[in-house]
């Protein structure tokens, strides 16, 4: 939808496509298209137009109003666009994920978005915006996880549950780049994995255990959590370390804290919303020459216009094998 200039009162706020959550639900509930105002940047912030943004369970957790969020709120978190205020920036192919959009803050669920000029990094000139958007969440949390939290290295295993999920698939490709052997758990076996448990058959330690000649996983990176998590934490090795992330609300588990205690195994957790903005581009810095060089290449997409967007949230609720769900605000 373009950007209503005219007829437009002199005092009236210019006016642009958005996805606002209007109540907690499902998406036919929740997400609606509509105007919105265009943000006004702040001093040090930027205003860019989305050309792409991704449709990540995040936002689908958040439309449920699983996360708390104040509403109404434009949602989103991921962006490619187009600086298109006036300063240094202007002009510039953008990429990224901002921790408090669609949240504290509008999101990227709409034609513009105001970020904070520290946010932004150079779009990777091989990637197309859609591209770009698609590669947002998924690749910072498997990026913050597998080296700034879990620092794998070189000849280390990692057991990946939900493995092929956007973000395990993102995670084995990392691993792979760090020198290091990725083992994915999942009930669907992604294209060109030479070390798969099936997670709906067998068990999940013993597979392990067989892959590794008894010695057990350096790591685990688990998104999945539920009935996996005590298994994948049995998995690891003496002295391993477990990271977890983000999972919709599920019963609680028992579990032996002896289990982490007597193995001296190190568990935490990535909650990726609090994340500093600058910190956030400065992996997105990281990423760029990695998909530039072809080492890393995005996910699959399909994409969809705004008013398209509760089809494109249910979709991801779904589960949608493997594929990314990338808004067009722009109109593509």
């Amino acid at each position: 939808m373009p950007v209503d200039t005219q007829h437009r009162p002199e005092n009236e706020p210019r006016k642009m496509a958005a996805v606002v959550l209007q109540t907690g639900g499902p998406p036919a509930q929740s997400v609606t298209c509509r105007t919105a105002p265009i943000p006004e940047p702040a001093p040090g912030e930027a205003l860019v137009e989305v050309h792409a943004a991704a449709v990540n369970p995040l936002d689908v957790a958040n439309a449920a109003g699983w996360l708390g969020t104040p509403l109404p709120v434009i949602p989103g978190v991921d962006f490619a666009g187009v600086v298109v205020s006036d300063g240094d920036h202007k002009g510039h192919q953008v990429w990224g994920s901002g921790p408090a959009l669609g949240m504290t803050r509008p999101g990227t669920h709409a034609r513009f978005v105001a970020l904070p000029e520290t946010w932004l990094s150079r779009k990777p000139v091989n990637l197309t915006m859609a591209e770009a958007g698609a590669v947002g969440r998924s690749h910072l949390t498997a990026f913050e996880t597998v080296i700034n939290i879990m620092e794998l290295i070189p000849g280390e295993t990692i057991l990946i549950t939900g493995g092929a999920g956007m973000v395990g698939q993102a995670a084995a490709a990392i691993a792979r780049w760090r020198g290091a052997e990725p083992i994915i758990a999942d009930r669907r076996r992604p294209d060109g994995v030479e070390h798969f448990i099936d997670t709906s058959s067998g068990d999940l330690r013993e597979a392990v255990l067989d892959i590794t000649d008894g010695r057990g996983t350096d790591l685990v990176l688990d998104t999945v959590g539920g009935a996996l998590f005590e298994p994948a934490l049995r998995s690891l090795r003496f002295g391993g370390r477990m990271v977890g992330i983000f999972s919709a609300p599920e019963p609680r588990i028992d579990f032996s804290p002896a289990e982490i205690y007597n193995r001296q195994l190190r568990v935490t957790g990535l909650a990726s919303v609090f994340l500093d903005g600058a910190h956030v581009a400065g992996v997105f810095d990281q990423l760029r020459p990695l998909f530039e060089r072809g080492i890393l290449a995005p996910p699959a997409v399909k994409t969809w216009q705004l008013e398209d967007s509760a089809e494109a949230y249910q979709t991801v609720s779904d589960g949608s094998a493997g594929i990314k769900q990338v808004l067009l605000p722009s109109g593509g």
